[in-house]
């Protein structure tokens, strides 16, 4: 409940601001609204009343109910309605917008450049030949004046000696290679705590420093931390195997259980000793392992970690582990009262939260929320960078990325449990790509010369001072325009293919029934300035297999090696499974598949105008990608507006694909764009990593000859 006073300034807060309908803020998944809801312009209050208000409609500290850290240095608190802030080593409340990977230069993979060099840098791409402290001075000045409160991580150390919040990455996990990778190896403690010691033992005394990330986008999948990478082909005494058994035994106390469970017959526990890998024919009962095993896994690791960083440093915060895109349930309880928040790097085109996974992150949790990652770009930037490694949140322009600053980064301020977000990142990188990876995207502020983004720049400057108001009139928010649109699961009665019909790219042979319906486009900033027909999809089914017609609108086609990274450019992909999964099923079974089409504007000597393959998810059928595809059968045509393909799926492609149709299947539709960033789904869009969660699938059910094709939604 919100104490009597506390109601009346925030009415007054809220009349001050602009901001309307106001409805209790729901911890649930919100319900979608298809109305904005804007923010009015709050430039023309003087920023000293603007303020006083954020003082007046927050609580001191006496009346914080929850804290997090240690005062005296950056800490976190609780206020009684339930809004989480960062508190500054003086006091003050903040909503922290930073930036990250502010540095004097970033060298691209092209020996000869172009490379981003910083204006305010003095020296060469070496930080031995220039004045770093200088550098920072200057630089700092200007970071501040385009907006940002604070620096996220990635950012150079010189900073930590200069007035300016930061945020720190240890990036634990990253020092421990080889042998010693597995957490339960015997070396794995004294090495992480190694790497710990020689980074948080120089900031031990640092007021500026806000807290320590332990890591940066582990891999917390099936394939990355899973329970058959902990005990596939490892010695029976190995201590990484025997915590996979322990679990094991945990949830299968008795061996009658665990035949039961997994379709086996031993007849002694000794006998899972023998086997060189777990099985996986039971999708549900490994899925149960899994589950167990990530929380096992997790709460160790954030044990460990945390009591390694509080041993040397118990002065500062402990912000999470950085998850990328999705965080597992699971790990998110595994850190709940060990860490101090928790932290995701999350890149979408639409500006709008999960509306599944941020609720339940916080209710797993019981910790406040950092985006430690967020951005936009485009392929307009003035660095000539092409996002050729396929990154998300892809907008279309540079006015669409000055949007999306304003918009995301309000909604997220607009979330109680929410308190900062950190900008991926200073300047964008360069055009040959970064020299780690390759990555070649317009992130920027400014660009490869160090000139501003005055649009991105204006949309931070305006939308900084409306932050901590924002955030303090929270729990009055409905916050309905926060978060994505859930969709309710497809259905469509595949037609059985009693048609004539050629497989030539082109569709003229194809009935109505056969089309599928409620194709949708991801909600990108800039759409509106960008119309372009949906795509239309065709699927119907035989004995021997299935049939799929696309017509893929595109003025432009931009196809990328099929390959390489062919999903970061114009392509179709198609999900099945023959055998329909559970809503929660994050993993591949052998029933499970991914095929793709990539398109070819200009056909090479061979006259190939497109290439379809299967791409091979751990779990799956497959023993490696098959590209291109040696059973499929395709025809594409390319035209000025669009390209058609038909593909022919045999059953032979598909596991335990039911030639008599009674079998229910799984399918999802997804089709890319490049260079109108723009995204197409049926079932689910790909921020909810539809890639890589069959669950996430929608139904098709086969129809007979002498039943008439229906779709609908359930």
């Amino acid at each position: 409940m919100v104490h009597g006073c506390t109601r009346v300034i925030l009415s007054s807060l809220v009349i001050l601001i602009g901001l309307f309908a106001f409805r209790t803020f729901a911890q649930t998944t919100p319900q979608s609204s298809n109305a904005a809801t804007e923010v009015a312009d709050f430039h023309s209050a003087q920023p000293t009343d603007l303020q006083q208000a954020v003082d007046a409609a927050t609580p001191i500290a006496a009346e914080f109910n929850l804290t997090r850290g240690t005062k005296g240095y950056w800490h976190l608190a609780r206020t009684p309605t339930g809004v989480w802030w960062f508190i500054s080593p003086e006091g003050k409340r903040e909503w922290l917008n930073a930036v990250t990977t502010v540095q004097p230069f970033q060298l691209g993979r092209r020996p000869g450049g172009p490379h981003f060099l910083s204006s305010d840098w003095d020296g060469d791409f070496d930080t031995q030949t220039g004045n770093l402290r200088a550098w920072a001075d200057r630089t700092l000045i200007r970071v501040k004046e385009s907006g940002f409160k604070a620096l996220g991580a990635w950012s150079h150390p010189i900073f930590h000696e200069l007035d300016v919040p930061m945020t720190r990455d240890l990036n634990i996990w990253a020092h421990v290679v080889g042998e010693d990778r597995l957490l339960y190896s015997p070396n794995w403690q004294s090495i992480a705590e190694a790497a710990v010691i020689k980074q948080v033992t120089p900031l031990r005394e640092n007021k500026n420093l806000i807290g320590y990330y332990t890591d940066n986008e582990l891999d917390w999948g099936d394939g990355g931390a899973g329970p058959s990478l902990y005990f596939d082909n490892l010695a029976s005494n190995d201590p990484n195997r025997r915590k996979v058994v322990e679990v094991i035994r945990q949830l299968w106390p008795d061996l009658e259980s665990f035949n039961i469970a997994w379709s086996l017959d031993l007849k002694d526990w000794n006998e899972l000793d023998l086997m060189p890998e777990l099985p996986r024919e039971s999708a549900d009962t490994y899925a149960k392992l899994l589950s167990a095993w990530l929380e096992q896994l997790s709460t160790d690791y954030f044990q460990m970690t945390s009591e390694m960083v509080r041993k040397h440093d118990p002065n500062h915060l402990i912000l999470g582990v950085r998850f990328k895109g999705n965080a597992p349930i699971e790990v998110v309880k595994g850190s709940r009262g060990k860490t101090d928040a928790v932290s995701i790097n999350y890149y979408v085109s639409d500006a709008k939260l999960d509306p599944h996974m941020f609720p339940e992150m916080y209710a797993a949790g019981e910790q406040p929320i950092i985006l430690t990652e967020y951005s936009f770009h485009a392929l307009d930037g003035t660095s000539g960078n092409r996002n050729t490694f396929g990154f998300a949140a892809q907008v279309l322009d540079q006015e669409a990325r000055a949007e999306g600053y304003k918009v995301f980064t309000q909604r997220l301020a607009r979330v109680p449990y929410i308190i900062g977000a950190d900008w991926f990142q200073w300047s964008d990188e360069p055009p040959s790509g970064r020299t780690s990876d390759g990555e070649d995207v317009n992130f920027g502020v400014v660009d490869i010369d160090d000139r501003a983004y005055p649009l991105l720049v204006e949309s931070i400057q305006k939308t900084t001072p409306t932050l901590n108001l924002l955030h303090a009139a929270s729990p009055d928010d409905h916050a309905s325009d926060v978060f994505r649109e859930s969709y309710p699961a497809p259905t469509f009665s595949m037609p059985h293919k009693d048609f004539s019909l050629r497989i030539n790219g082109e569709l003229s042979d194809w009935p109505t029934d056969a089309r599928l319906p409620g194709i949708r486009h991801s909600e990108t900033l800039g759409l509106d300035r960008s119309p372009l027909p949906l795509p239309n999809v065709y699927l119907a089914w035989d004995e021997k297999g299935i049939y799929a017609g696309i017509e893929m609108f595109d003025r432009d086609i931009s196809g990328a090696p099929a390959q390489g990274w062919w999903w970061t450019r114009d392509c179709v992909e198609l999900f099945f499974s023959t055998r329909p999964p559970t809503n929660d099923q994050r993993f591949y079974t052998p029933n499970d598949s991914q095929f793709f089409f990539v398109p070819i504007a200009f056909p090479e000597a061979d006259g190939i105008s497109g290439v379809v393959g299967q791409w091979d998810r751990l779990g799956d059928a497959l023993e490696g990608n098959l590209i291109p595809h040696p059973m499929v059968q395709e025809a594409s045509r390319v035209y000025p507006d669009r390209y058609v393909v038909e593909i022919f799926i045999p059953a032979a492609a598909l596991k335990d694909f039911d030639p008599t149709g009674q079998t229910p299947m799984a399918f999802n539709f997804a089709g890319r764009n490049f260079q109108s960033a723009v995204e197409y789904f049926w079932s689910a869009p790909k921020t909810t990593q539809t890639q890589l969660r069959p669950g996430t699938w929608g139904r098709l059910e086969q129809s007979s000859a002498e039943d008439p094709a229906i779709s609908s939604v359930k």
